[in-house]
Formats: structure tokens, sequence, C-alpha cells
């Protein structure tokens, strides 16, 4: 079964001679179960890549399809809720909030969501983390590898 589908997927930054083309004409279709890499050299288009197939940056021409939909065909409020719910990107830098705990910064996104957190799953995922001493932890009381 076919999870994601790119078409013809194209990303230009800039105009005229300052025109980069950071993605050209990028096709490829990953099934339900496979494990990806995208490796290249720096500049080659894999952070943009990746902006684009978690909704954080739109393609300057070309499809994006998850599970049969083309993301970009929903609206603002569609694509917000698109990528808390279905999209997990973890940056070189991380996108904690330093001034939450290390509980309200796992459930900040739920919450954002409008939905209850599911007291039991997050209990699993802190063991699984080995988090369970740190809960009161801002990022900054944190290792780099906790904190991702």
């Amino acid at each position: 079964m076919e999870i994601l589908k790119i078409e013809n997927l194209t990303k230009v930054y800039g105009k005229g001679e300052n025109e980069v083309r950071a993605l050209d004409n990028v096709s490829f279709s990953i099934e339900k179960g496979e494990f990806v890499a995208i490796i290249g050299p720096s500049g080659s288009g894999k952070s943009t890549l990746l902006h684009i197939l978690g909704g954080v940056d739109r393609p300057t021409s070309g499809k994006v399809f998850m599970d049969g939909q083309d993301v970009y065909e929903q609206n603002e409020e569609q694509l917000a809720i698109f990528r808390r719910r279905y999209v997990g990107l973890i940056y070189q830098f991380y996108n904690l909030i330093p001034v939450l705990n290390v509980v309200e910064n796992m459930t900040l996104p739920v919450l954002m969501d409008g939905r209850k957190v599911d007291n039991a799953r997050l209990s699993e995922l802190i063991n699984i983390l080995g988090l369970d001493k740190r809960l009161k932890n801002l990022p900054n009381q944190l290792s780099g590898g906790q904190q991702q």
C-alpha cells in the first residue's frame, strides 16, 4: 500500500539571477512499512524536501499525496491539523518551549489540537524515553538526547 507519493515536485526560491532551484522535478513513492533515508551533500535539498513533506513549506509545483490525499489541496487550517496529527519532524535544533517542563512540552501539540491527553499513552512514552525522573525539568536541564 502506497503511503506517500511525490509527483514532479519543484521548489524555487528567489527570482532571476538570485533564483535557487532547491528541488527540480522530484518524483518517488513509499510503501507502508518501508524505511527510507534521504541522503546527499549540504545544499542538495534534503531539508527543503522534508519541509514540504511535513507541510511546513509549499512546493512551487508538483504534488504530495499522503494516504492518497493531496496535502496541498487543504486550506491553512486543515494543513495545520495535518501537521499536528500526521507529521513528526525532529530538527537538528530542538523545538521545545523553554519555559515548559517535559510533560508540558510533550502534551502541548495534543492540547493545541483541542484533544484530551491520553495519560496511559503519555506514561508509556515517558517510560520508553527514560524521562520518568525528569518530568518537571525544563529543556535547558536536559541533555541533547533527552531533548530530542
